[in-house]
């Protein structure tokens, strides 16, 4: 079956069909899935029936070599690689991670070499009165950082920001018996504006979460700036949302 690549409205987002995780992936397959996240930054994948966490981490690795998330307590047992979010108990306690994705992010920007991409699938999704509940949204760093003036994308030029895991982490899972006292949080430095490696295409890169200044400026100016960066980014035209379903699976940069 030939693959079918259909485009989201807007700058980001495309879903692909003829895709089957659970099989082997020609690499003719895997280079159209490749180019298509690297053009368009979200893709979906639908109808991953069946599709076991070992598939899921067997066609991450195609991308490279995955990162172990720094939430350890999260992670698989089976595929450490692999990270659950869920709102279940077990025995008393969470199974994974119960607030994930409840802010503007980008995944692992603390970290000296952050991810590449991102995979997330879908095992079950809530649903109540018939009805299916949860999406996320994704802001494409590319279409804003071209909608910026010309001025401000050379005020950015060259300018590099701090982001730093310790303010969203330390202590806060206190409640659940977590001591993380004398544990160290990744901090890492980025570009402001950063250079897709094979598209070419620069994207802004901070986050109200984890950025905590840009460095070459006063600490007052750097919090003006991010704000304006933060407000500019959150405009729908540079957004795409998907709707969870069963069986989805979705990859993101």
């Amino acid at each position: 079956m030939s693959l079918i690549i259909e485009n989201s409205d807007g700058a980001i987002g495309a879903a692909v069909s003829g895709v089957d995780l659970t099989g082997e992936i020609s690499d003719a397959d895997f280079a159209t899935v490749q180019q298509t996240i690297d053009a368009r930054a979200v893709v979906v994948l639908r109808d991953q029936v069946g599709l076991p966490s070992s598939h899921l981490a067997r066609f991450a690795r195609r991308f490279g070599t995955p990162q172990i998330n720094v939430r350890a307590e999260a992670n698989n047992d089976e595929n450490p690689d692999v990270f659950w979010v869920s709102n279940v108990h077990e025995n008393g306690k969470p199974l994974g991670s119960h607030d994930a994705g409840r802010y503007w992010h980008s995944d692992l920007c603390y970290l000296a070499k952050p991810s590449g991409v991102t995979l997330l699938h879908a095992l079950e999704v809530p649903t109540k009165d018939g009805v299916t509940y949860g999406a996320t949204q994704f802001a494409g760093a590319a279409a804003a950082y071209d909608a910026l003036s010309d001025r401000m994308k050379t005020y950015l030029d060259g300018l590099t920001a701090t982001h730093d895991g310790e303010r969203v982490w330390r202590g806060r899972y206190s409640d659940r018996g977590i001591d993380d006292a004398g544990k160290i949080y990744p901090k890492a430095v980025h570009p402001v504006i950063r250079t897709h490696p094979v598209t070419g295409k620069k994207g802004i890169f901070v986050n109200a979460v984890f950025t905590t200044h840009i460095n070459e400026v006063p600490r007052d100016e750097s919090d003006d700036i991010l704000a304006l960066l933060y407000k500019h980014f959150a405009k729908p035209v540079f957004q795409v949302r998907f709707r969870w379903e069963e069986n989805l699976s979705l990859i993101h940069i």
